[in-house]
């Protein structure tokens, strides 16, 4: 067992670090009784206390969680198999997620296929950084189902997907750090990051765009081509998903009380959404032409429209858009008629509260703001200038 008093160790001034006379530093710390050495792989006294004291700091948060260190080993899939269980039982976490966090797991043993079988104590940064390097350098672009080419942009691995996986990875070695296999989670180490988002520049048409592109499509005098021109519609006039407003039965659409029950969502929980008078118009006008058919139909003919979407902005000389572009164009014109953002991200089904729409839209509520305050006026100003005017049809 080493010790200050073994040959080729040094004790330093500071408590529980040691250099050894290969001039690294090592740190001596106990974990449920028993004795842990721990290479701080630095030459530099600076960085090892920097390093102790965060390996200090876990240690105490251990002791005080009465995490043991686990006897014997376990491997990285055995411990993704008790991750898994965790939140597949999970009913606080949306399905939505979990098929997210199922989506991340399966790109950690595709990216790192010899992971599996590791003992997970021989995982270390070095290992996590080159694995990152690796996923982000090898990606490459991704081709829909059908397609021959790949998608517009796609580099292969957006910071979405590769912020699944070393999510994942971190979830994982947290698991065994809290069951005592590891001291620290080397995936949570500083110099490995997660990967910055792009916000996406919303280039949207015009109200008068938005309208000559419908008529593009309605006059399009092909098979289907109202259908269509109904789904794109539908999508701008409630802001739903694809999959949302393909899911949308006649008996989700209350005329009554002037809403359209969303049953199917992406985080599973049904939300209403209030019909704007447009929306209204071209429903009932949808039930009228097809009445005799069963409120278990679905109120959507098509299931997508891309192809119609694609010609007619090219034809209608307006900015080219997708099904999730006419539910940021919901969500600019709400914003710009003055519905608040938080009310639009409920809409929307967003539930953070508005924060997303915030960094989304925030610049539409600033203009809107500023809109707003040009108007404010405490009548101060009038009253002088009306002053000035009458002193001067008297000089007059």
């Amino acid at each position: 067992m080493k010790n200050s008093a073994t040959p080729g160790w040094t004790k330093t001034n500071v408590p529980n670090l040691y250099r050894h006379s290969n001039g690294r530093y090592y740190a001596r710390i106990f974990v449920g009784g028993k004795e842990i050495w721990k290479s701080l792989k630095t030459t530099l006294k600076s960085v090892a206390e920097e390093k102790l004291q965060v390996l200090m700091g876990n240690a105490r948060q251990q002791r005080s969680k009465g995490i043991k260190v686990a006897e014997g080993t376990i491997t990285f899939a055995e411990a993704v198999e008790i991750y898994r269980q965790n939140f597949q039982r999970s009913v606080e976490i949306a399905e939505g997620t979990k098929r997210f966090q199922e989506a991340g797991i399966k790109r950690i043993f595709k990216t790192w296929p010899e992971i599996g079988g590791l003992n997970i104590r021989k995982i270390t940064v070095p290992m996590v950084r080159e694995w990152a390097l690796r996923v982000r350098s090898s990606a490459t672009p991704h081709i829909p189902n059908g397609a021959h080419k790949p998608s517009r942009n796609s580099t292969g691995v957006s910071a979405t997907t590769f912020n699944s996986a070393l999510d994942a990875l971190r979830h994982v070695l947290d698991i065994a750090v809290e069951s005592g296999h590891l001291f620290v989670n080397p995936a949570r180490d500083k110099s490995i990051k997660r990967g910055r988002q792009k916000t996406k520049r919303l280039l949207l048409p015009s109200r008068a765009q938005f309208m000559a592109v419908v008529k593009e499509i309605e006059n399009a005098g092909c098979r289907d081509n109202m259908a269509a021109s109904e789904m794109v519609r539908l999508l701008a006039y409630t802001g739903a998903r694809q999959t949302e407003a393909n899911n949308i039965l006649w008996k989700d659409v209350n005329f009554s009380s002037g809403r359209i029950t969303l049953r199917v969502t992406k985080n599973g929980e049904p939300r209403d959404v209030p019909m704007i008078f447009e929306c209204r118009a071209l429903l009932e006008k949808m039930r009228e032409s097809r009445k005799d058919e069963s409120l278990e139909t679905p109120v959507l003919r098509l299931k997508e429209c891309r192809g119609f979407l694609e010609r007619a902005c090219k034809n209608a000389s307006a900015p080219r858009i997708g099904h999730h572009d006419l539910r940021h164009l919901f969500a600019t014109t709400a914003i710009e008629a003055g519905i608040d953002i938080p009310t639009v991200a409920k809409i929307m089904g967003h539930k953070d509260g508005g924060a997303l729409a915030m960094k989304v839209y925030g610049h539409l509520r600033d203009e809107h703001a500023q809109s707003a305050m040009s108007k404010v006026s405490f009548g101060l100003l009038d009253k002088e200038e009306n002053g000035a005017k009458a002193k001067g049809k008297e000089r007059k």
